[in-house]
């Protein structure tokens, strides 16, 4: 883990789901906008956001296994400040990262190129982190974002599901499955791993992706009633801090405002009848946000007792 993620109890936000299921784009928004959808699932990703007098950006590389997957001792390198970084120089660089955590048994990332074509490790458990700190960030949180599950590839799929259940079985673990409305909740894994961790749902909130493409199927009233009993909390599958409508934007959407379109989505939810009895604070980032930090401040207290 990264420097903070060393501290046993500092709680750590933990984002898992199916590949695809949107966990990148939300990051993305979480963030700010770091262009976090040009790293691919097979990397975890650290995101540490600070509050601090001067703004900062760095990306470090993370590393407890070899070129063969056995441990070794913890270490933490640096790899790049990005506080100036345009977002193509920063996705270039978050590239690079992830491929030096595929290459463990270089040293010195400063002065050693990369393997032009393969990578030793397929997949890995070191991680790029990325710490996000200056005077605008309003919380002060700590996200992983874990491999999305992939069904096939069985040894990709072990892994991943290996790297969920390790991090989601420690109780300064807040879980963030992501859901996305175009499938079925039963055929996703994200429920399923959130409750063998955490059976009372007291530390986990769900998110509810790409409601954009379901809104204008307003006649499925089976599924939308599946996805807002979801948000609601109840129902079959019930999470006791509920669950988030979050819009990102599609790839020919990236230049439009994201809180503009999730308002706009937002809008034409709240038009349905069965979303019209959804609280209001179950729509969009800031009160998925306002709930994580809620919940990250509940759990330091606890375990600093």
């Amino acid at each position: 883990m990264c420097e903070m993620g060393l501290e046993e109890n500092i709680p750590t936000i933990v984002m898992f789901g199916d590949q695809s299921s949107g966990k990148s784009s939300v990051l993305k928004r979480l963030t700010g906008g770091l262009p976090l959808t040009g790293i691919r699932t097979l990397s975890i990703v650290e995101i540490h956001l600070l509050q601090a007098e001067e703004p900062l950006r760095k990306i470090s590389l993370s590393y407890i296994e070899d070129e063969n997957h056995q441990p070794v001792s913890p270490r933490e390198v640096e790899f790049a400040i990005i506080t100036e970084f345009d977002e193509e120089e920063i996705e270039e660089k978050l590239c690079e990262a992830q491929r030096y955590i595929k290459n463990p048994s270089i040293s010195d990332v400063q002065n050693t190129r990369l393997p032009p074509d393969s990578d030793e490790l397929a997949f890995t458990k070191n991680a790029v982190c990325v710490t996000i700190s200056g005077p605008d960030q309003i919380y002060s949180l700590s996200i992983i974002d874990l491999p999305g599950v992939v069904r096939n590839d069985e040894s990709y799929e072990n892994f991943a599901l290996s790297l969920i259940k390790e991090y989601t079985k420690k109780e300064t673990t807040i879980l963030m499955p992501v859901f996305q409305a175009t499938s079925g909740i039963d055929t996703q894994c994200a429920y399923r791993l959130a409750r063998e961790a955490d059976p009372t749902g007291q530390r986990t909130v769900g998110v509810l992706t790409k409601m954009d493409r379901i809104v204008d199927y307003p006649n499925d009233d089976e599924k939308h009633l599946e996805l807002a009993t979801l948000v609601k909390g109840q129902g079959e599958h019930k999470l006791v801090n509920g669950t988030y409508v979050i819009r990102n934007p599609t790839n020919s959407e990236n230049y439009v405002d994201p809180d503009e379109l999730e308002k706009e989505t937002i809008r034409a939810l709240k038009q349905l009848r069965i979303w019209r009895d959804i609280p209001h604070d179950r729509y969009g980032l800031q009160f998925l946000t306002i709930k994580l930090s809620e919940l990250h401040r509940n759990l330091r207290e606890r375990s600093l007792i």
